[in-house]
């Protein structure tokens, strides 16, 4: 799986950073955890502080755009960020 950036940028506002990607891969769409652990590695932060906002396959191509949210700590996760499922772990960890 390899990322391609299109878009970074800060928001101030929200304690965040809101990025969009490009995740172009060989086999399959890879889940949502996948691309989340990815870039939670290539942004060298934790991954309970990256949330995948929206993501969509591209038609007729081994692409897929996303758009993610990586804020500046789990407790703006809690404090802005809507109920994903994935911030059950969030709340364990915190």
């Amino acid at each position: 799986m390899n990322l391609e950036v299109i878009d970074d940028r800060m928001n101030p506002l929200l304690n965040r950073r809101e990025i969009e990607v490009v995740v172009i891969y060989e086999s399959g769409t890879p889940k949502r955890e996948e691309v989340r652990e990815e870039i939670a590695k290539r942004y060298n932060v934790e991954r309970e502080r990256v949330i995948i906002e929206k993501m969509e396959s591209l038609f007729g191509a081994k692409k897929a755009r996303a758009h993610v949210h990586i804020y500046d700590s789990v407790e703006y996760v809690k404090k802005y960020e809507r109920k994903h499922g994935l911030l059950e772990e969030v709340k364990q960890a915190g």
